[in-house]
């Protein structure tokens, strides 16, 4: 597999690495090319902003949950039908879980798959100092193929001069693909909140001018020379093994509560569940009245503190998922999920509001992040995922605590992350299995296949 293929990284995280992504994916889909994004690490939001300039689903390449075998087949599989691809990094270039090994770093996932990295840098206050920063990339690992560098936030067109002068003649190593200029429409466009970016599933209002934000961005960076270097990549071959496929069918029916507040699916999670089932049903929380008649209801994660009031409203859903559970209807639930699935919400602003109350225990949310980061759990019993023992890696990122006020089982004790309190994860009642860590089927398919056929045994 020898298609063109390129790294959009940077210097450190928070550098606009998603606009500039989203920029290229847009002028490349423009020039006819069927574009395929990915994202580096574990990430809901970015690829949802890749989603909407591609019109395909932006995958995710971890090299934490995934080992490297996974990696290359995943991505040659999914690249046979684009003609070229996109990957965002993650953090910094050289930024990885452990900071002393490359280990989940975007220069790892560039080194598995051969693929030549832009560098962005950041303006701001800065000329020929970048030289310094730059060099400092490019000879830290030589065997990363740094290509070239987009510059970001350009204050006006002196320090554009001063800054492609000091490249031309001290720096001709690597071509310098764009310079975008400082803009209050991109800066506000692209603003944070407490995960991130704002999810574009929330945003379809703005949709237009996000566009015209991107389009910006675009107008600023050499198309061309990019695809030149997209296109000087080597072969990379997938690994002789055997397929793992959606084998064994089931013959249940599965709800996905997926919406503008969950959102947070892995592409492949849903592709498992569509292969393996007879139905999945998408659930809208807030408008729909109740559940399709389903064994299994997947609750991913989301939202649901910051539209809380919402979810409360709807109470003949919450009414029905009860009222089904209590009939044997099975619910795995992610972080989102396991808000959603408690007895209430306390807001950031200090509001209350009542969920679904299958978890007798109450969600607080906090200023700080509570879980941030890679999840290693270890079964301490059976349960819907794992059998005991079984070892699982996974991640979370929540600003919120659960307080319980029932005594429950866990399935999973934390050996890194935070989980539910800081030892423990994974709430599990008789039809329920509620948790904070995220899970993605390629880390281990099997866990998906022993969920379904959990769930399989309500039919019997």
């Amino acid at each position: 597999m020898n298609k063109p293929r390129i790294i959009i990284s940077g210097v450190s995280g928070k550098i606009g690495k998603t606009l500039i992504t989203s920029a290229i994916i847009s002028l490349l889909r423009e020039r006819g090319y069927r574009v395929q994004p990915f994202k580096v690490g574990p990430d809901f939001i970015d690829p949802s902003y890749h989603n909407i300039f591609s019109d395909v689903s932006s995958r995710n390449l971890d090299s934490i949950m995934f080992n490297r075998e996974t990696i290359i087949k995943s991505f040659c599989k999914i690249m046979k039908d684009a003609d070229i691809c996109v990957i965002e990094g993650v953090f910094g270039l050289y930024d990885s879980v452990d900071g002393v090994s490359e280990r989940g770093s975007t220069a790892e996932i560039s080194k598995i798959l051969k693929a030549p990295v832009i560098l962005i840098v950041d303006a701001e206050r800065i000329n020929r100092g970048l030289l310094a920063l730059v060099k400092g990339f490019v000879e830290f690992d030589r065997k990363v193929k740094l290509a070239g560098i987009i510059v970001n936030k350009v204050a006006h067109e002196k320090q554009r001069e001063k800054i492609v002068s000091a490249f031309r003649e001290n720096f001709k190593e690597l071509e310098i693909i764009g310079l975008i200029y400082r803009d209050s429409l991109i800066e506000e466009k692209m603003k944070y909140r407490h995960l991130g970016l704002i999810p574009i599933s929330e945003r379809t209002d703005e949709i237009e001018e996000i566009k015209q934000a991107i389009g910006k961005v675009g107008r600023q960076i050499d198309i061309d020379k990019l695809i030149e270097l997209a296109s000087n990549v080597e072969e990379i071959c997938p690994p002789e093994s055997e397929e793992t496929g959606f084998v064994v069918r089931r013959s249940i029916k599965v709800g996905v509560i997926r919406d503008n507040i969950f959102s947070f699916y892995y592409p492949e999670n849903i592709e498992f569940f569509e292969a393996t089932c007879d139905k999945v049903y998408n659930i809208d929380s807030t408008r729909d009245s109740s559940l399709p008649e389903v064994d299994l209801l997947y609750i991913g994660g989301g939202f649901p503190e910051v539209y809380a009031e919402m979810l409360e409203k709807n109470k003949p859903l919450k009414n029905d998922i009860k009222k089904k559970y209590d009939k044997g209807l099975k619910i795995y639930a992610e972080c989102g999920g396991l808000i959603y699935l408690s007895s209430n919400v306390r807001t950031f602003n200090g509001e209350e509001y009542e969920m679904v109350g299958l978890i007798d225990g109450y969600i607080e949310m906090g200023r700080r992040p509570v879980g941030h980061g890679y999840v290693y759990l270890s079964a301490i019993r059976d349960n819907p995922l794992t059998n005991f023992n079984q070892r699982l890696i996974g991640h979370e990122f929540h600003y919120s605590r659960l307080t319980l006020r029932e005594k429950v089982d866990f399935a999973f004790r934390v050996e890194r992350g935070y989980g539910v309190d800081g030892l423990h994860d994974g709430v599990i009642k008789e039809n329920l299995l509620a948790m904070y860590t995220h899970l993605h089927f390629l880390h281990n398919p099997e866990v998906f296949r022993k969920l379904t056929m959990w769930a399989n045994k309500s039919q019997r």
